[in-house]
Parts: C-alpha cells; structure tokens; sequence
C-alpha cells in the first residue's frame, strides 16, 4: 500500500505555494542507496514515564531510536525541572545501551510562560548538578549529548548504527513561527527530524502542517523524515506514511495526551532490510493494532 499526495484542486499550485508534491512508484532503493537498518520512530511523549522506561528495555533491539519532539509536557503539575532532571538521567541509561538515538525539540519542549518549579515541589541536593549541565547550554537538549552516538537540536552529522551502517542525520529545532534554518547538506540515506509535519500532505490533517517542511523536503529530497505533532484523531484517516518525490515521510501519530495511557507509545518500525514500515498503534478499542507497507 503506497499512500499518495491530494490530487487535483487540493495541490498548491506553483504560483501561491512553489512547490507540488510529486509521487513516484519506482522503488524506493532504485532511487537512494539504502543501508540495511531497522530504526525505531516515535514521538510526542509529553513526559509520560512509562513510555521512557519502554524505550529503555526495547531500544537494545533497533540500530537507532528517533524521537520527533515533545518530550516534555508542558502542563505537567510539578513544572519543568522535575522532568528535566527525570530525562538527563534517562538519557544516561539511554547512553549505556550505545545505541545511536536522534531527538528533536517540539512546541511543548519550550514551555513559555509555564512554571520552571511549582511552589511546593522540591528537589534533591544530589540532583543540582544536572541542573548545572542543563545551565552550560543555550538550548536544553544540547545536554543530551552525553555521548557521539546522540543528535540533537541543530546537529548535521553522520551516525554509524549498531549495524556499522552510516546515516546522515538532521534534527530540526522547533519553532513557533513555523520558521526553519538551513539544512546543510548531507550524504544519502539521510534522515530528517522536524516535530511539525510537512504543509499539504496526508501527515498533517487535520491540521495544515508546515510550509517551510514541505519546501525543505522538496528541495533537499532526503531518504526519510520524522515528524509527530498531529496525533492520533479519531475520524480521520491517520495516515503516518506519505511518499513525497525520493522521500519517505512518517509521523507516528500519537494518542493524544487527553486520552488514557496505554503502556506503550504509538511508534514506527522502519527496517530497511525487509523493505517495510510498520505503524504500531493504539486503536479505538484501545488494543494494540499494527497497518504494515511496503517502502
């Protein structure tokens, strides 16, 4: 099953929106030379502990996890120091499993005018000096960096998998004006992360997506991308795959923080060997349910 771009009148057209997204059948490894990975994608995990702890146990199983963004919850009663905290030292048992992980910044993972602590909650003398690594960078998640297998906000590198497999990878910082910086160049395959889903695709519905994604994609041709943001909606199609040109684009489309936590995020399968994708997600009558294609 191979899910296409809006036809017709639903495209923009060249004049108020210059580009159009283009499909192509070929196979996709006729077109990017594809190493053989089986990478984990996910995102949107708005500080929901259990999904972390997840990771934990099932990341030694992929050449690479991916988190598109929100890793933080921005309305979480105890504020935004409490999770910071929790998530440095998830990421240093993250680190231990030397397995490569990308993250991007999403729109709750800059939390405005939310509390830094909320009156009440207090912290651990021994728990500081996390704070104080937080406190070297501009950007939070630049700490993450805990080892060469991490990307993070504004990184362009190439990443050697598990696998001895090399990919180039891009993570995007979010921005609330939909604005992106330049993507610098990068080998083949390349991957893309950007919390926000390309403008005028199936990704984004029902929302509009972003401009400036979908240009980045048309112009650069990556091998894939991972976006989040646009969650699981009930009624609507839900597409989490889309074939844009050369580009493969997946959103996980999450279950949305209002609704009951099941145990484990909604999340993708890419494994480039047995050239699938697999959607693992959580349906309406809240069981596990898996839609697989062919990429």
């Amino acid at each position: 099953m191979i899910l296409c771009a809006r036809r017709g009148s639903d495209l923009p057209s060249e004049s108020n929106y210059p580009f159009l997204i283009s499909v192509s059948f070929a196979p996709l490894w006729s077109i990017h030379p594809l190493c053989e990975v089986k990478l984990l994608l996910t995102a949107d995990l708005h500080f929901r502990k259990p999904w972390f702890e997840w990771l934990l146990r099932v990341t030694g199983h992929y050449d690479m996890v991916c988190i598109a963004g929100d890793l933080l919850d921005m309305f979480h009663p105890d504020g935004v120091v409490p999770q910071l905290i929790y998530i440095y030292e998830w990421m240093q048992m993250m680190a231990k499993l030397e397995v490569p992980i990308a993250l991007c910044s999403g729109n709750h993972d800059l939390p405005g005018n939310q509390p830094i602590l909320v009156p009440g909650v207090s912290i651990r003398k021994d728990k500081l000096a996390i704070l104080g690594e937080y406190a070297k960078h501009d950007r939070w998640l630049h700490a993450l960096k805990l080892n060469h297998l991490v990307a993070v906000d504004d990184d362009s590198k190439i990443i050697r998998t598990s696998s001895e497999e090399a990919i180039s990878v891009l993570c995007v910082p979010y921005s609330a004006g939909g604005s992106m910086v330049p993507l610098a160049p990068a080998a083949d395959p390349c991957l893309i992360l950007h919390h926000e889903p390309p403008a005028q695709t199936l990704l984004a519905e029902p929302k509009t997506g972003n401009r400036e994604f979908a240009l980045a994609i048309a112009r650069k041709q990556p091998t894939w991308t991972l976006s989040g943001h646009v969650h699981f909606t009930e009624g609507e199609s839900n597409a989490f795959s889309q074939r844009i040109g050369k580009s493969w684009c997946f959103n996980c489309r999450q279950i949305p923080p209002s609704l009951l936590m099941p145990p484990e995020p909604n999340y993708i399968v890419l494994d480039t060997k047995s050239r699938e994708a697999s959607w693992v997600h959580w349906g309406s009558q809240k069981t596990l349910q898996e839609t697989r294609i062919a990429v």
